[in-house]
């Protein structure tokens, strides 16, 4: 496959969504929690999700939510609690079918394939940002301003994917992007009090691969509701500047905000190197975008592909690669993400090159965050 690093640009691939999803319904316009509405027109109570655009708003039934990004073909104006509506009567799904038309390794290369001076960590984010899309990951990354922690997530995005780059993560934000299966939050500090309680109980729950998320909300003085959460298929990354810069301004990070139960069940990798984006000239980026149309597609059914695919590794861990008795979380992730390296890797040879290094990620940033806080704590 030809290198081609305008077409992953920000600029460039932006206008995917222009070209394919015009007058279409995405997971982006739907409502993250299911609703119960009764029509006077119906019988029974329908159940499903609000969707949003511009000024309008859509009800589409539970079960088409698999088929988005959806075309509506026939809908019926209703009213539920004041608020007008289309209920979706019929449609035709947009969604690009499960295929694998390029490989797993040309899929890695060619997302941001810009130049990187540590080309190894950069693969590798990449090769753990795709396991968390298509697998089911907590993980943390700790790089320095500048390593490109959004770039890959948010090519994924662009392309349609069922991810969300979270910055300033906030307890609001988390439930309105529960919707995706992928999270990435950025930069965790200065949380308020209470957003700092619910989200450590989310992490906690999230980071022991839990199936479900309880919420206890107070509605009225009287009456305390439970609300559930599915997290059964959600990957959770969080990405962070190196603690000394935290440290510096005096300021929490992921390793002294919660407490070490939340640290424990997100696995550590400390990556080093600057992303060198190029500088887009003249080019017309809408055009640029649509000559690259038939490429996105291979992008996006090859990821739909690998998405929940059963991933078996190919060859064995060296045995340096051990983690203690407390840290088997830490192992859960790292062997998943093991997996897709080996998926990636030409050889094996390649594979415990990737693997060794991903390991040293790990074990250095072990090392460095003892020196800097002491020992570290296991707590279940």
């Amino acid at each position: 496959m030809e290198n081609n690093s305008t077409r992953c640009h920000n600029d460039v691939i932006k206008h995917f969504k222009t070209i394919i999803l015009n007058g279409v319904l995405t997971i982006e316009n739907m409502d993250s929690r299911k609703k119960a509405i009764k029509l006077n027109d119906y019988v029974e109570k329908l159940y499903g999700y609000f969707l949003h655009k511009g000024n309008e708003s859509w009800f589409l039934l539970s079960e088409g939510v698999k088929d988005l990004p959806i075309k509506v073909t026939c809908q019926e104006e209703q009213d539920y609690k004041g608020e007008v509506f289309y209920l979706i009567k019929d449609y035709d799904s947009l969604k690009i079918p499960e295929k694998k038309q390029i490989s797993f390794r040309e899929m890695i290369d060619e997302t941001g394939n810009f130049e990187h001076s540590n080309p190894l960590h950069f693969t590798l984010y990449k090769i753990i940002t795709y396991t968390g899309y298509c697998g089911r990951i907590n993980y943390r990354v700790i790089a320095p301003a500048g390593f490109g922690k959004d770039c890959i997530i948010n090519n994924k995005i662009d392309l349609g994917a069922q991810a969300a780059n979270i910055y300033g993560a906030t307890y609001a934000k988390l439930e309105y992007n529960l919707k995706h299966t992928f999270l990435l939050f950025n930069e965790m500090g200065n949380l308020k009090k209470e957003d700092k309680a619910n989200m450590q109980q989310f992490l906690l729950a999230t980071g022991a691969y839990f199936n479900s998320y309880v919420k206890k909300s107070r509605k009225t003085s009287d009456n305390l509701t439970q609300e559930v959460y599915d997290i059964s298929n959600t990957s959770l990354g969080i990405v962070y500047n190196p603690p000394k810069y935290y440290m510096d301004r005096g300021q929490e990070f992921f390793d002294n905000m919660f407490q070490p139960a939340v640290i424990n069940r997100f696995i550590p990798f400390k990556m080093d190197g600057i992303l060198k984006a190029p500088m887009l000239g003249n080019e017309d980026t809408y055009e640029e975008a649509k000559i690259h149309m038939p490429f996105y597609k291979k992008m996006v059914s090859t990821v739909n592909y690998y998405k929940d695919k059963d991933i078996e590794n190919k060859y064995e861990n060296d045995d340096i690669i051990e983690f203690n008795k407390y840290e088997e979380r830490y192992k859960r992730t790292f062997n998943t993400i093991c997996k897709y390296i080996s998926e990636y890797a030409k050889d094996e040879e390649e594979y415990h090159k990737l693997s060794l290094e991903l390991y040293k990620c790990f074990t250095t940033y072990k090392d460095e965050i003892r020196k800097l806080m002491g020992e570290i704590k296991y707590e279940d």
